[in-house]
């Protein structure tokens, strides 16, 4: 069943959402806790904080479900900026609209769309940094948080001793596949940078061992999407054969390893347990890239050709960890289980930011002083054109200053020079004039309702 949902009372809800980003403006370590009848966890990131929250309104699921697209895509860079926006654009520009026609809101909305496209070619050729990869400079992409930002800089120093000349091109690779696991150990939290991919394996292994790399289950019934070879499925399909023709692939290729992304059978698990190792539940992007072209879906596709010789070396520093020497890891440990998440989710931030920064070879000063820049650009060549350009041009330019406003209220709570990347920058504030342009249009939802919830139609 389903019902027309009435989408009034927008200005609260927006007014939830800035209260919320301007409590954890500024300060990157500033936690939330939350306490449920399941778990108690501290949160850091304004997304997962709204999610948790669950806020009650028509449109919500609309605008969680543009915050997680943008969270996924840029690892949590500038999801504040994209909803303190949000909320500044709606503020400003509701009242606006309330009082012309859907063509004029229309036309506004391309001005500022057209602005802030003018504002990246501007930024571009004045106001971005190039890049020195310089303890001092990565500490103030990591917002001078400088356990992060040293074992970074480790990282980069470890590259550049393999190889003086490395290329842009190698570079990003190299951080686009930096491993960074989370654990608990430690009194005080830390990072530990190792030369190596570390892996979590329930008993010792050192030297080299034939491996295969499976993207995907090793399960009797599992058939990936888009799978269509039926035969093959159904050859295999029994459990006794197929747990005896999985035994047989093992034992003709003298495979002593596997490393799977996905679980891998209990039962061929207790059988092999002290002949082979095996390792699941790997992240797909660590699997790749020490699979690279030898990555398989199926264990019955295996070929002489997908077996790596892989060197297995203990960790040092953590005997339950196993290291691969092939590319690097960095390891964080945090006093509390409860820290886990969200201090993994305060390293990969920065680490995300590095890396966009990275590709760009630029950066804007951060700490609002880019916005300022801008703001006077712009105030300095305001339109007088039309009506639907003034007001696009007094928006733009109050809620940059609005948002200089608050950063500056704040001084107190952050270093004043640290780096913001280009890119989520400008998708925030394009993302944020977009949700708010679809939120202004809409005057009723329809809501699928279950059995329990008819009753309330």
């Amino acid at each position: 069943m389903s019902r027309l949902v009435n989408c009034d009372h927008l200005l609260p809800y927006i007014c939830q959402l800035k209260s919320i980003v301007l409590s954890l403006l500024c300060d990157h370590t500033r936690m939330k806790c939350v306490d449920s009848s399941i778990a108690f966890q501290y949160i850091s990131c304004p997304v997962r904080f709204i999610e948790e929250l669950q806020l009650q309104h028509p449109c919500h699921s609309l605008v969680i479900q543009t915050l997680h697209t943008f969270h996924t895509k840029y690892d949590g860079c500038s999801c504040k900026t994209l909803l303190f926006f949000l909320t500044a654009f709606f503020n400003h520009l509701q009242p606006v609209f309330d009082g012309n026609n859907q063509l004029i809101s229309k036309r506004i909305f391309n001005h500022l769309d057209k602005l802030i496209s003018q504002s990246i070619s501007v930024a571009k050729t004045q106001f971005t940094e190039n890049l020195l990869l310089t303890p001092q400079i990565i500490s103030r992409i990591c917002r001078h948080q400088t356990i992060y930002s040293e074992s970074l800089y480790q990282a980069y120093v470890h590259l550049l001793s393999k190889n003086q000349s490395i290329s842009q091109t190698d570079l990003i690779t190299y951080f686009d596949n930096l491993h960074h696991l989370t654990r608990v150990k430690h009194i005080n939290e830390k990072c530990l940078f190792m030369p190596g991919t570390l892996l979590q394996i329930n008993k010792p292994i050192d030297g080299y061992r034939r491996t295969v790399c499976i993207d995907g289950h090793i399960l009797e019934d599992y058939a990936h999407l888009g799978y269509n070879n039926k035969l093959k499925l159904k050859q295999i399909s029994s459990t006794s054969s197929w747990l005896h023709l999985i035994l047989s692939i093992l034992k003709q290729y003298s495979i002593e390893s596997i490393i799977c992304s996905g679980t891998i059978d209990q039962k061929l698990k207790d059988i092999e347990s002290n002949d082979r190792i095996f390792i699941e539940n790997i992240p797909v992007k660590t699997l790749r890239f020490i699979g690279q072209n030898s990555l398989i879906s199926y264990l019955t596709d295996v070929d002489h050709e997908h077996i790596l010789s892989l060197n297995y070396m203990s960790c040092p520093d953590d005997a339950s960890l196993t290291m691969i020497d092939k590319g690097a890891t960095i390891v964080q440990y945090v006093p509390l289980d409860s820290l886990i998440d969200v201090k993994h989710e305060q390293f990969l931030h920065c680490l995300s930011r590095f890396r966009q920064i990275l590709r760009r070879s630029f950066y804007l000063n951060g700490s609002g002083q880019f916005e300022d820049q801008l703001c006077k650009y712009w105030y300095d060549r305001q339109e007088n054109s039309s009506q639907e350009n003034h007001l696009a041009h007094e928006c733009f330019l109050e809620c940059l200053q609005q948002y200089i406003k608050e950063i500056t209220n704040r001084r107190d709570c952050f270093q004043s020079d640290m780096i913001d990347d280009f890119d989520s920058k400008f998708d925030a504030w394009r993302t944020s004039l977009e949700l708010v342009n679809v939120l202004t249009q809409i005057d009723h939802v329809v809501e699928i309702v279950t059995d329990d919830q008819s009753s309330d139609i």
